[in-house]
């Protein structure tokens, strides 16, 4: 598995079944201990309370906060806290999600508080994401015999942007988003193929079965998701998180967007000429085609520095 391995790889049926197994699994001194049943008493209150809040609930110090996550697999409370938060609300409803968001944000106002969580977000995928794992991914895609991205939902817009940005730089990509479609997609893949999988939240069943029957094909699967949980990261060969939670009833999907862009990004820098050159036959094709309202001077095959 090709992520930053932590507790996120064991996924039961309810959070505090989770936190508990991680009791029983790592053998936690008696105030780690603490610190675990107080996010099972209130994981409402855990999924969004600083080092210091929680210190407080469990009746322990701020350091012992910090070492019981990192006794968990995570680089400090804010990873955990994400974790703790991701899987409290992908159990709730998406009314119950925008009661409490309503009462998180308070007297905010809807435009100022949605923005605020997208800089938060994007500003906790840029400190937590492993640069090399998003390489790599970027070269499995490159290396695949057959390129094949699933969304469903909102989801399928990253999926999209994804299979438009890889084809432009000349790494073509199938997209699939929905029953039919992921089906047909999956029907002959086979090893030397890559199948990415694209889902958040509570997680599209059709997401699990296709990253199930991926695997089991022999195709290299890259999940892009907000919780690596047991259903995915298992059948995962890369695992990519972003968090995807906004202020209303909704999940956001810039985090994930922006992934997928810094994947396209990768993708570019891997052969600078060959997607330059490619880049420069489609945008023929739109001129061509006469699909654009602003006109360019011809560029086809001619390299980016000659421009």
């Amino acid at each position: 598995m090709q992520y930053a391995k932590n507790a996120a790889d064991t996924f039961a049926e309810s959070l505090e079944d989770w936190l508990r197994n991680l009791d029983e699994r790592y053998s936690l001194t008696p105030a780690a201990h603490e610190v675990v049943q107080a996010v099972i008493n209130d994981p409402r209150h855990a999924s969004f309370a600083s080092a210091a809040d929680l210190a407080q609930k469990a009746e322990v110090n701020v350091a012992t906060i910090t070492r019981t996550a990192q006794s968990l697999g995570f680089s400090g409370w804010p990873d955990l806290r994400q974790e703790i938060r991701t899987r409290f609300m992908s159990k709730l409803s998406a009314p119950e999600v925008s009661v409490v968001h309503q009462q998180e944000s308070g007297a905010d106002r809807p435009f100022d508080a949605a923005l605020n969580r997208q800089i938060e977000q994007l500003t906790a995928l840029r400190r937590r994401t492993d640069r090399q794992s998003v390489r790599d991914v970027a070269k499995v895609i490159a290396g695949g015999k057959r390129r094949i991205v699933l969304g469903s939902g909102s989801f399928a817009s990253i999926a999209n942007i994804l299979a438009h940005h890889a084809t432009l730089c000349g790494y073509r990509m199938e997209l699939a988003t929905d029953g039919v479609m992921i089906a047909n997609a999956l029907g002959d893949v086979k090893e030397g193929d890559v199948v990415i999988i694209v889902t958040f939240w509570r997680l599209y069943n059709s997401a699990i079965r296709a990253a199930r029957q991926a695997k089991a094909r022999g195709a290299t699967t890259c999940i892009i998701t907000d919780a690596a949980v047991d259903a995915l990261a298992e059948n995962g060969d890369y695992v990519l998180l972003a968090p995807a939670e906004s202020t209303s009833f909704y999940t956001t999907i810039i985090p994930g967007i922006s992934l997928v862009e810094a994947i396209s990004a990768e993708l570019g820098a891997l052969d600078p000429e060959m997607s330059a050159r490619s880049i420069a036959s489609f945008e023929e094709q739109w001129q061509d085609q006469d699909l654009l309202f602003t006109k360019t001077a011809p560029m086809a095959g001619k390299p980016f520095d000659t421009l």
